[in-house]
């Protein structure tokens, strides 16, 4: 049998490669840099090969490095899944969600209570974060997201692509200044989401106005938010018309609290879509659990579609 190297050394050359600097590397493992470069040194004497080419900007995977550190993951990813399910075994299953804040106190959270109803012996913990998790990182499960799914397709389904329409709280509409056509949302204050990621954003009035046929004014000053949930939020209050995506807004449509007064809507640039860890569906309830995201998600898209037409 080939003599493997010792795991620590493992453990820092793939936190190196994935955190693309030994500080960062040494920060995620709880060691000082030195100790991260000396295991690194260790693990090219054993295997004999230049694993990194050094660099004024830090270290960078040679090719060899590169082939090597994609079967060095998958085996830390299979310790990960070893790992849920022994705690599985012994203490039932736990998943782990991450998801977009918006998403989970937006969405998700008014949906909790049907999964523990379908599934009580089955806990789930909602990690709310806008940072994409790395695969074989111990802190989520299952990701909902959004942007553009995983070329190859793998541990990846894709759900729908959301729309953005206009919406108000009713109290905010008034008896002289009825909205019956595109430019009558100039009379009211505008509700503004930029989340600052470029080409990923939610379509902007600017947007909205030009593909509904208005001049675009030179100053808009809407109120601007960085959260989509916080922008929902603002627009509950009756600060305001934002352009809510249907994922936010369509409980809220359907319990009157919201009004769509035009049925204009754009689409999102990208999809939203579920990722997971390899091993992650390794048993029945985490099966189901994935299946019953899917759905509801589903049904949230059936719902957007009768409300905006």
């Amino acid at each position: 049998m080939n003599r493997l190297p010792p795991l620590r050394a493992l453990q820092a050359f793939d936190a190196v490669v994935r955190n693309k600097n030994v500080v960062a590397a040494a920060e995620s493992l709880h060691v000082t840099p030195g100790a991260v470069s000396q295991q690194i040194r260790q693990l090219e004497e054993f295997v004999g090969v230049a694993l990194f080419d050094r660099e004024s900007t830090g270290l960078r995977p040679t090719a060899l490095g590169q082939i090597y550190h994609e079967h060095v993951a998958r085996g830390f990813e299979c310790f990960h899944a070893a790992h849920t399910a022994l705690e599985a075994a012994q203490h039932g299953t736990h998943l782990t969600l991450s998801t977009f804040p918006s998403v989970a106190t937006h969405w998700f959270a008014s949906r909790l209570d049907k999964w523990h109803a379908l599934s009580p012996g089955v806990r789930v913990h909602v990690e709310a974060t806008d940072r994409e998790p790395k695969r074989g990182e111990s802190n989520w499960d299952i990701r909902m997201t959004y942007g553009s799914p995983p070329a190859d397709g793998a541990h990846c389904r894709p759900l729908f692509t959301d729309r953005v329409t206009p919406v108000c709280s009713p109290s905010l509409l008034r008896a002289d200044s009825p909205i019956e056509q595109p430019a009558d949302l100039l009379h009211y204050p505008l509700v503004h989401v930029e989340w600052g990621w470029d080409e990923r954003s939610p379509p902007a009035w600017d947007d909205w106005l030009r593909a509904a046929g208005v001049a675009v004014p030179d100053t808009l000053a809407p109120l601007t938010y960085s959260l989509s949930g916080m922008a929902v939020d603002a627009t509950l209050r009756g600060r305001g018309i934002s352009l809510g995506q249907g994922l936010f807004t369509a409980d809220s449509l359907k319990q009157g609290l919201l009004i769509a007064p035009l049925k204009i809507s754009l689409p999102m640039p990208y999809p939203y879509y579920l990722v997971w860890q390899p091993g992650a569906l390794d048993t029945p309830d985490a099966r189901q659990f994935l299946d019953w995201l899917t759905e509801e998600a589903a049904q949230t898209q059936r719902e957007i579609n009768a409300i905006l037409g």
